[in-house]
C-alpha cells in the first residue's frame, strides 16, 4: 500500500480495530463539520482550516462496552468496505487534479448515502451527550 502525506500529516495510535473505525465514523459524518463552522476561520472561498479546527470538537472516548459506541465502528467498517469496492470497480480515469477529486468524492458520497445518513443519526446523539 502506498502513503502519501500532504502539508501535514496526524498519527493516532489505536487500542483496537474497533476503536479506529469508531473515531472514523466520527470524522467522516458530516456533525463535527457542522459543529465547528461558529469558530472556523473564513477565507477568499469559504470557511478553512478544518484539518486541525476538527480536533477542537468533543469526541467521547471509545467504549467497546457501549452499544451505540460498537454500532458506529460497524457501520463505518461497513462503509470503508464499500467505499474500497466502489474505488476498485469504479478507478479514476484521469490523473486526481483538485476538480477530479472533488467528483470522485461526490460520487462516493452517493454511493454510501444509506450508511452516511445512519452514521449523522448516531453521531449527532454521541456529540451532544
Amino acid at each position: 500500500m502506498e502513503f502519501f502525506a500532504d502539508y501535514k500529516t496526524y498519527v493516532l495510535h489505536f487500542q483496537n480495530i474497533q476503536e479506529a473505525y469508531y473515531l472514523s465514523a466520527i470524522l467522516n459524518s458530516s456533525i463535527p463539520n457542522e459543529s465547528m463552522k461558529e469558530f472556523q476561520s473564513r477565507g477568499l472561498f469559504g470557511a478553512r482550516d478544518v484539518s486541525k479546527k476538527i480536533l477542537d470538537i468533543y469526541y467521547p472516548k471509545f467504549d467497546g462496552n457501549d452499544p451505540v459506541h460498537v454500532k458506529l465502528a460497524e457501520l463505518s467498517k461497513s462503509a470503508h468496505e464499500k467505499a474500497s469496492g466502489f474505488i476498485k470497480d469504479n478507478p479514476p480515469k484521469q490523473e486526481l487534479s483538485a476538480i477530479h477529486l472533488g467528483r470522485m468524492r461526490t460520487s462516493l458520497k452517493k454511493h454510501l448515502v444509506k450508511e452516511l445518513g445512519e452514521i449523522d443519526k448516531i453521531v449527532k446523539g454521541v456529540i451532544g451527550k
